[in-house]
């Protein structure tokens, strides 16, 4: 088992999901102080420009922004996400190493649009000069041979962290590590770095983690404060930092605990991570207070890329 693995804390990104990514300043600026001084290796700070979905700050960041958040900090402890499904595609919209803004920008994209990204993200290492990340999401809904093939790809590519997410929390890697690991090591032929986006809809974060610990293909793991993500969040950071840093968490969090906070139905959640489909559909079920077995019934229906991209009209063709 390795003593360790590299962290890269996703409170302020992923987290957004509970404050519609408009975290007070204030308490941001706290947190990033506090990571900072713990062996967190990257900050994700939030979205970078994706001003199409959201206008508020942690879904829209920008040079300013950042500045003011991380102050005088290193950047290079620093990153930011970009979705391929938002993100602005105007190489100029992103700054170069020498800015001195961030040291990782990480790439996300939906099977659907998985060649384009591809060669947007290649496009903007080369420009940028900064490290680049290529995560590979809803990874429970690929086939091997998909999985295999999209790697392969990515890995070719000049980026230096391959990731893979489970965006919809259904991964158990005490059963499947040997798929991902075998995945990876297409990565590692490449000399990549690779990462874990663990989700914990199915309560299976930590024992994850734990795979990725004693696996000798993965070198990241994503978690948050507390847990914070979309859906039912994520591996918690403060559970998998030394003892030392997790003091230090644990007293943020007990300075902000109303702003640390996750109110959701965990019933739907858990389903939808039963089936391995997107949390969008229980994030609606909920509204509506659709029964549990109907909404089940409904999950389990559900085929292909139906699983990955939310339709807000579908539960209703279902509904008698």
């Amino acid at each position: 088992m390795k003593e360790n693995i590299k962290i890269i804390d996703v409170t302020l990104r992923d987290g957004g999901f509970v404050c519609d990514f408009d975290w007070p300043v204030n308490f941001a600026k706290s947190c990033i102080n506090t990571l900072s001084d713990t062996d967190v290796k990257y900050i994700e700070l939030g979205y970078w420009k994706q001003t199409s979905k959201s206008q508020n700050k942690f879904f829209n960041l920008n040079n300013k922004t950042v500045k003011d958040l991380t102050q005088a900090l290193s950047p290079s402890r620093f990153a930011v996400m970009i979705d391929f499904h938002y993100c602005s595609q105007n190489l100029e919209d992103y700054p170069k190493v020498d800015d001195g803004i961030f040291g990782l920008i990480r790439m996300t994209a939906r099977k659907d649009m998985i060649n384009d990204a591809i060669n947007f993200a290649d496009k903007l290492k080369s420009y940028t000069g900064l490290n680049v990340a290529f995560n590979i999401f809803n990874t429970s809904n690929y086939s091997d041979k998909e999985l295999n093939k999209t790697v392969s790809k990515v890995s070719k590519r000049n980026f230096d962290i391959v990731g893979f997410a489970d965006t919809h929390g259904y991964i158990d890697l005490a059963k499947d590590i040997s798929r991902y690991e075998g995945a990876f090591d297409i990565a590692k032929q490449e000399n990549k770095e690779t990462c874990f986006h663990l989700h914990d809809h199915t309560g299976k974060a930590y024992s994850n983690y734990m795979a990725c610990l004693n696996s000798s293909y993965i070198d990241y793991c994503d978690s948050s404060i507390r847990g914070l993500g979309k859906g039912l969040g994520n591996l918690k950071t403060e559970c998998v930092v030394n003892k030392s840093d997790r003091f230090k968490i644990c007293e943020l969090i007990s300075q902000n605990k109303t702003i640390l906070s996750h109110n959701v139905n965990p019933a739907y959640y858990l389903i939808t991570g039963t089936y391995g489909i997107t949390d969008n559909y229980a994030t609606q079920a909920a509204k509506k207070n659709i029964p549990i077995q109907v909404f089940a019934d409904f999950c389990h229906s559900l085929k292909g890329l139906q699983k990955d991209n939310f339709n807000k009209n579908l539960i209703s063709q279902f509904l008698p």
